[in-house]
């Protein structure tokens, strides 16, 4: 059996995301009121300026957050070794990952590299996690052994993600779950994932 994948849908999940960027910017009002104030002493006239300054600063930026962990399912559908880095200095926001696996066993042979594009929202520790991207998936399998659900093909496919992720603040162990919707010619395939890894900075 074989399945013929397009890249329908990958752009169509990018959008997910294409909003999320502006939400991260942060407006610094600054509004200077001037107030004068006359107050008769005797004979002479005292002039007091009042200036009122109110601004909100930015979150000061550190060391981007990166983390490499292993994945069972997700984007990659196999077992995957994946590297995660935020855009900006910071923990959260815009990033991406990018990986690679292999899977083999009863007959078939998975090779994928899954790619996305993905948004943190969250303080502390807990974080949501939105992606989108696409995965290359390169599949061999035979009638002698069990047969996959994506079985002789090579192609792209698109991916979603909407998970959980623990993430630490410094350096530290990251745990991610996630429900991971697969795009394809024949619809959307409900699928999750599972990872373990390590934020370093």
């Amino acid at each position: 059996m074989k399945k013929n994948f397009t890249l329908n849908g990958i752009i169509l999940a990018l959008f997910l995301l294409s909003g999320l960027s502006s939400s991260a910017q942060i407006v610094e009002p600054n509004t200077t009121d001037t107030v004068k104030k006359s107050h008769p002493t005797g004979t002479k006239t005292v002039v007091i300026d009042t200036t009122k300054v109110d601004s909100t600063s930015s979150e000061p930026e550190g060391e981007r957050a990166q983390t490499a962990f292993f994945e069972v399912g997700g984007p990659g559908l196999a077992l995957t070794l994946n590297y995660d880095m935020r855009f900006g200095h910071k923990r959260t926001g815009l990033g991406f990952r990018a990986g690679a696996g292999y899977f083999a066993t009863d007959g078939n042979d998975v090779f994928s590299v899954p790619l996305q594009i993905n948004y943190l929202l969250g303080k502390g520790n807990s974080l949501i996690e939105l992606g989108a991207g696409t995965t290359f998936l390169n599949s061999h399998g035979n009638s002698n052994g069990k047969t996959f659900i994506f079985d002789r093909i090579t192609g792209f496919i698109g991916t979603a993600t909407i998970g959980y992720r623990y993430q630490p603040q410094e350096r530290g162990i990251n745990l991610r779950i996630g429900f991971v919707p697969i795009i394809c010619d024949e619809g959307i395939i409900a699928a999750g994932g599972v990872s373990v890894g390590y934020t370093f900075k």
